[in-house]
Order: C-alpha cells, then structure tokens, then sequence
C-alpha cells in the first residue's frame, strides 16, 4: 500500500493541470510518450505507458477524436504509427511549464539528498522487474512447511 500511496501522493501534484486541461492521466502519459519518440504504434504506446491493449485503443480513440494525435499506415501497411498533432504539442507546450512548477515545489519540500535517495532506490526497484512464476514458486518452496 506504501508503494501506491506514494504514486498517489505524486499525482496529486499533476492531476489539477491536466483535469483543467480536459486530460487524463492516461492521456498525459501517451503525450509524454510521444513527445519523445515522435512516433510508435499502439503496442509500443501501450508497453512505454504501462496502459493494457485494450484501454490503449479506447484512449488513442479519444485523442484522435480531440485531434491530439494522428495515426498513418507505415511500413507494412499492418501497424498504424501515433505521432503528435500540432495541437497536441501545443498543449504539452503549455501543460510543460505547469508541470515543471510542480516537480520543483516536490523539490522545495523534500531535502535535495532525500529525493535523491528516493530517485535511485525507485530506479533499484525498477530495474528488478516482476517477479516471475518461477521466481514466486521457489520462495514458496523455501518457506518451512510450504508444499510444492
């Protein structure tokens, strides 16, 4: 619970910028996204952004229809690439800035060294990835008493 709290208590910084700009955090993700790697296809999108499949088609539908982003056949002709509208770099222009003030009142009330530390142990944490089912079986096995 420490772990989402936490992800809650970072969004509560962003989430009164983009609800104002009629986004969702969602949303916000597939801009930043796509700000910087200009063009991906909805899989790539759906993988960068941690959003399911599924939930990516219904977002890059909205934001199509809000005209924040374009899809093109490329290549094959089977896999549509998303890039960036012209609107919808103009709007991370003007949500960038905002953004920018929330991440430095984070640093005004957390010490330098302290958000530092918080950086590093989270990219640690990353960089183990999810446990596989190998991985959760065999702590199973090693606990006393536990079956196979």
């Amino acid at each position: 619970m420490l772990l989402l709290r936490a992800r809650e208590t970072a969004m509560d910084y962003f989430r009164p910028s983009l609800y104002r700009h009629g986004l969702t955090e969602q949303q916000w993700r597939v801009l930043r996204a796509l700000n910087e790697s200009r063009s991906m296809t909805a899989a790539q999108l759906a993988a960068s952004c941690l959003i399911l499949p599924p939930s990516m088609t219904r977002i890059l539908r909205a934001m199509t229809a809000a005209k924040l982003i374009r899809s093109r056949k490329q290549g094959d002709q089977r896999q549509r690439h998303v890039s960036l509208s012209e609107r919808g770099r103009k709007l991370l222009a003007c949500i960038g800035p905002e953004s920018e003030r929330q991440y430095q009142l984070m640093r005004d009330r957390l010490p330098p060294e302290h958000l530092h530390s918080l950086y590093a142990l989270l990219k640690e944490f990353v960089a183990l990835g999810a446990p596989t089912a190998n991985h959760r079986d065999s702590r199973r096995r090693s606990r006393p008493g536990a079956q196979p």
